[in-house]
This record gives structure tokens, C-alpha cells and sequence, in this order.
């Protein structure tokens, strides 16, 4: 284990010494990097906690470059007025879900966007900083919908994604915190707002770019 660590340290201080580009063969062709945001309450968790913003942006695995975004704002319907604290922290206004689609017609037109590119589970990943995404947000929000997962987005409990966390912690051997730590340690800076859900799939985006040239290939870990 101490080997290993010290491995991946070596590869991280070159990346941070700016050595030339490592980049690694990726096992996927596309990623699609995710970040829900969802309404919220400061000090106490709502229930139901749906989903105000629904981000996804597809990136070319091999140079990262943007193909396409998915991004929609979505109208909550058990508090269908957003927090105070929801939008101080995202950013996001009432005005900008008041005329939007719920979350059925809202995943719907996610799943003939992710169709229109001939996405499937062998071609392309979803990427995401932690689990809270993927494996507890999605399955409550179906649920209080009273509707089935899709199966593309049927990955929580399979942990058949990338959990952008526990990638960045094997490759530095370093816990990753959050988006901004991250970033710090790998000399990146933020750009945008935090917990806004599309700024923060930019970021992710980021801090990947940065470690694929150093050398790390990214796998599914959503277990991890």
C-alpha cells in the first residue's frame, strides 16, 4: 500500500511541476460529467429533496474536448417555491424553474438527448464528485416521482461510474474533499460559481483533464 501511494505522489508532483503531458489511454470513449443541485434547506434535509438542476456535459474521453450539454432547470413540486437558502447557495432564482418542466418530462428529454448521441453503458460513463449524486439523490427523486430509474442512469448501487473523489485520492494518494480542495492541491482554480450544478461539471471536467495528463486512466469506482 505504501509503494503504491508513493507512486501515485511521484506522478502527482510531476503533474504539479508542470512536466510534460502524460496523458493516458481512457476506457471509455465519452464521460459525462453530472452534478444534480437540488432544493434545500439550511440545517435540516427537506423531504423531498427533488432536483431544481439537471447538468450533463459530454466530453471526447481521449482530449476532452465538449461535444455537447445537456442542461435543463426543473420545477419542484412538494415545495414547489424555492429556499432562500436553495438559491443563495446555487444561484438559482425562482423565475428560472417557475415556467420549466418537472422531473418526468425532464428525464425524459435527457434520455432522447443521451440516445441521440448512440450513448450506451459500454461507450460512455458518468462522472460525478462523490456518490450523493448517482446513488442517493437520483433513486429518491424516481421514487417520490413513482417512476423506474432508466436504465443508462441505473448505476448507484452498481457503482458503474466514476466517482471523481476516490479517483482523485488514488491518483494524488490524497482524500478528495470537494471540488475546491481538489482543485487547490492540483494548482487549478475554480471557475464560476460553486453549486452551480453546470459550473460544477465544467470543474470536474477540469480537474480530470489534469490527471489524465499525468498519466491516470479513469474506471468505475462508484463503490468506493
Amino acid at each position: 500500500m505504501r509503494t503504491s501511494v508513493a507512486r501515485c505522489n511521484s506522478v502527482f508532483f510531476r503533474v504539479m511541476a508542470g512536466a510534460r503531458d502524460q496523458s493516458a489511454k481512457q476506457n471509455f470513449k465519452y464521460f459525462l460529467a453530472l452534478d444534480f443541485e437540488a432544493q434545500c434547506q439550511q440545517g435540516r434535509r427537506i423531504q423531498p429533496q427533488e432536483i431544481v438542476e439537471f447538468p450533463c456535459i459530454m466530453v471526447d474521453a481521449q482530449n476532452f474536448q465538449i461535444i455537447d450539454t445537456f442542461h435543463q432547470y426543473i420545477k419542484p413540486i412538494a415545495y414547489p417555491k424555492l429556499t432562500d437558502f436553495c438559491t443563495e447557495l446555487t444561484g438559482i432564482t425562482q423565475d428560472m424553474v417557475e415556467d420549466c418542466d418537472t422531473w418526468v418530462p425532464t428525464m425524459d428529454t435527457f434520455i432522447k438527448w443521451y440516445k441521440s448521441h448512440d450513448l450506451n453503458t459500454m461507450n460512455a460513463t458518468f462522472v460525478t464528485c462523490g456518490n450523493w449524486d448517482l446513488a442517493s439523490c437520483l433513486p429518491r427523486q424516481c421514487a417520490f416521482s413513482q417512476v423506474d430509474i432508466p436504465l443508462v442512469l441505473d448505476v448507484g448501487c452498481s457503482g458503474q461510474f466514476v466517482n471523481l473523489k476516490s479517483s482523485y485520492q488514488q491518483f494524488t494518494g490524497k482524500y478528495g474533499k470537494g471540488l475546491t480542495d481538489m482543485q487547490k492541491e492540483l494548482g487549478l482554480q475554480f471557475e464560476g460559481r460553486l453549486h452551480s450544478g453546470i459550473d460544477d461539471c465544467s470543474n470536474i471536467l477540469t480537474i480530470m483533464k489534469t490527471m489524465a495528463k499525468g498519466g491516470h486512466t479513469f474506471s468505475h469506482n462508484g463503490t468506493q
